[in-house]
């Protein structure tokens, strides 16, 4: 293992007026104590489940009601596809970290549908 190896150290979920957000990851050198970053390119991720997820949990911390059944269902027959969008984001912010030399933020943003696209904000 490098002694300059990067590691994230903050994860941010930033909620469009949909049920649409963006998520980033600050990571930095691991022997580096400052905390500027550089911002990297835009990234966008198509993860329906993840989206639909990721909304109902923005609805509770809302405190809307959601149908907590119908949701656990939906979670039970969707839970591979929801493993997998999981897996395929994780694995792109790894292959994001190891090519970093330096400080910097992973940003992307997921979308519940294809034809979305977001300009960089």
């Amino acid at each position: 293992m490098s002694q300059h190896e990067v590691k994230p150290y903050r994860i941010v979920i930033e909620w469009t007026n949909s049920q649409d957000f963006f998520f980033s990851c600050d990571y930095k050198v691991t022997h580096d104590s400052t905390n500027k970053t550089e911002v990297k390119p835009l990234h966008t991720h198509w993860f329906p489940h993840v989206t639909r997820a990721m909304g109902n949990v923005l609805k509770k911390l809302r405190r809307e009601h959601i149908t907590f059944p119908l949701f656990l269902i939906s979670l039970a027959f969707e839970h591979r596809h929801l493993l997998r969008e999981i897996d395929e984001l994780l694995r792109a912010l790894h292959a994001h970290l190891g090519n970093q030399q330096g400080p910097g933020s992973y940003r992307c943003f997921i979308c519940g549908e294809r034809k979305q696209t977001v300009t960089e904000c």
